[in-house]
């Protein structure tokens, strides 16, 4: 729950980003609306963090004293005994407000460590240690997801300093900076932006991290000096770590302006005349390698049952009545042509006359697999290549190195890279576990640890499955350390994760670029549903769509273990090699495969299977 509530006027929501920012960077944990409009659920929502915070703060203006719904908000803060009335303007305070205590920030310029506000923040303090101890631990996910969504905004003292820098300069003060006057204040201004920079470390590496804090730092070290390479730097790092904080983490276009962020401070640290250092400049490139990486295509998403309560006949081309379970041999034969029910119209009979574009056809079902006893078939896995392997301990070793540019590199690109964070994870939580035995209160192991639950969140049904005995000792150990209560949010939902993993199928799409090809795919699937996949229904793609060789696209963080068997089945079923591409962006529900057959497959002039229709 949070520490603190902001009621204020929409007019007045400069001032209010500004104080929150300001209060969050102390550790106070704030919770204010960015519109004041009416509605059912926002209302409630608004009740609900009223009634919870120890501490409400009225922001009395011109618009505020006219808004009945703060003067609601702030009548019931106060009937509570929690109301902190604070004018921003001077204005006459309601009836019935006028003989509480209020504090001023008139003409307050958003400053943090101005006088007014360093005395509210001393103030809400105090009527915080009166209400008791509070659960901070409890409100991390919740602060650092509010952090996510601040994290681009601008604050109004940023705007208002930049206003009053350009009007105090002028045209003959632009005119007689270009001597020493702009020689000092440039001094001044790197003097000043170091200090917030020192500020933000110490902040994004305490224990636990002040991430809303720092992310406040190195903003006003970049406003002050623009060329300062490491803020940039620093800064793109914490981005980085915010797409996978919260709960659930960031989605949807959250998370493209986090990624965004990133990709602009990284960019940014490797052209300013500030130079990082050696490892610096190799790691932003790295990662700024990632970020700039490219789907190949838009992930494909069709609506599936994924779990033991699902329907028996879920199997893909299961739009039919299914018929009663069977049975099937995970080394069927490819069936015969003479196997395929109806024909697509206009077919001949012949190779010649296949529609090379999506048609709809009568299409035969594929034996279903009850799901029950498809959960329960052990998955078929391809473990990696060595050299796959060993770069996958390598980095997961890095997350607990004694350096701190290597464990915050190895985060970020872990974070970057789905696949590659899902071929870490059995390395990574015996690292956990060898440092929390060895060095449970070191830096390296907090801040190892930390990055490698986030991880364990964003992982797959499957991949938490391959390591579920080892993360349940870990998180077991984790419950005895002095860390257990930093973690214990994120150790309770990865039990939860745990179990449902249980009953979570991987997914695998087929899409095929012509009919002919519809008796390989229907083969395919019956291999697929009897290693326990749901298959839905085979897409007709048409020839356009189709790629120039089977390919085998890997959504997100699914395992790659699996993906590796995918990619095998489908060699064998096209007869031909199968390129293996990641859709890093993607954010399925399951492991999920797309499975794509050529245009050559099946084709006049191409290549030729005897299952060809």
């Amino acid at each position: 729950m949070p520490d603190l509530f902001i009621s204020y006027a929409r007019e007045d929501r400069d001032t209010a980003l500004a104080l929150a920012q300001a209060l969050q960077r102390r550790g106070i944990d704030v919770w204010w609306d960015r519109e004041l409009t009416g509605g059912g659920d926002f209302a409630a929502e608004i009740e609900h963090n009223l009634r919870a915070a120890p501490v409400a703060i009225v922001l009395w203006s011109a618009a505020s004293v006219a808004s009945d719904f703060v003067r609601d908000e702030s009548g019931r803060a106060r009937d509570m005994g929690k109301l902190v009335p604070v004018r921003i303007s001077p204005v006459e305070l309601p009836l019935g407000f006028g003989t509480l205590h209020t504090l001023d920030l008139l003409d307050w310029d958003g400053a943090p460590n101005a006088e007014a506000c360093v005395a509210l923040v001393n103030q809400v303090r105090q009527r915080l240690d009166k209400a008791g101890p509070r659960d901070t631990q409890a409100n991390e996910a919740a602060r650092q997801a509010r952090l996510a969504q601040l994290a681009s905004e601008d604050t109004l003292g940023h705007r208002r300093r930049k206003r009053r820098l350009v009007l105090g300069l002028g045209v003959a003060g632009a005119v007689g900076a270009v001597g020493l006057g702009l020689v000092g204040w440039r001094r001044f201004n790197r003097a000043e932006a170091l200090a917030h920079l020192g500020q933000a470390l110490a902040d994004h590496f305490a224990n636990p991290p002040r991430l809303e804090s720092a992310q406040s730092e190195y903003a006003s070290a970049i406003e002050l000096d623009g060329g300062l390479a490491t803020a940039h730097y620093f800064l793109a790092h914490l981005y980085a770590q915010l797409m996978l904080r919260g709960s659930p983490p960031p989605s949807g276009e959250l998370l493209e302006a986090l990624r965004a962020d990133a990709r602009l401070h990284f960019q940014r640290a490797l052209d300013t005349p500030d130079r990082l250092d050696g490892a610096q400049r190799v790691i932003a490139r790295g990662q700024l390698a990632l970020l700039s990486q490219v789907d190949a295509a838009a992930a494909v998403s069709r609506p599936v049952q994924l779990d033991d309560e699902a329907e028996a006949g879920g199997t893909g081309e299961g739009a039919h009545p299914a018929p009663a379970p069977v049975r099937i041999d995970d080394t069927a034969p490819v069936p015969p042509p003479a196997s395929v029910g109806s024909t697509a119209p206009g077919r001949t009979g012949s190779g010649a006359g296949v529609p090379d574009r999506p048609v709809e056809v009568a299409r035969p079902p594929v034996p279903p697999v009850p799901p029950t006893a498809a959960s329960a078939v052990p998955r078929q896995r391809v473990p990696a290549a060595a050299e796959i392997a060993q770069a996958a301990r390598s980095r997961s070793e890095a997350l607990f190195s004694a350096d701190r540019d290597s464990r915050l590199a190895a985060s970020t690109s872990l974070t970057l890279d789905p696949a590659g964070a899902a071929e870490a994870l059995p390395s990574a939580i015996t690292q956990a576990r060898r440092a929390l035995s060895s060095a449970p209160q070191a830096e390296a192991t907090r801040q190892g640890l930390d990055a490698t639950l986030a991880l364990l969140e964003r992982a797959s049904p499957s991949s938490l499955r391959e390591v579920r005995a080892p993360l349940q000792a870990l998180l077991g150990e984790l419950a005895a350390s002095p860390l257990a209560p930093s973690t214990a949010g994120a150790a309770s939902r990865l039990t939860s994760a745990i179990e449902r993993s249980a009953q979570r199928r991987p997914v695998a799409y087929l899409q095929i670029a012509r009919e002919s090809q519809r008796p390989i795919a229907q083969a395919l699937a019956q291999r697929l549903a009897a290693a326990g996949y749901v298959t839905p229904a085979i897409e007709l793609t048409g020839e356009a769509r189709a790629p120039a060789k089977p390919s085998l696209r890997v959504q997100g963080a699914s395992d790659p273990d699996l993906a590796r068997w995918c990619q095998k089945a489908l060699e064998d079923a096209a007869g031909a090699p199968v390129e293996l591409a990641f859709l890093r962006r993607a954010q399925p529900a399951t492991d999920t495969y797309e499975i794509w057959f050529d245009k050559a497959l099946c084709a006049p002039g191409g290549r030729s299977l005897p299952a060809c229709a």
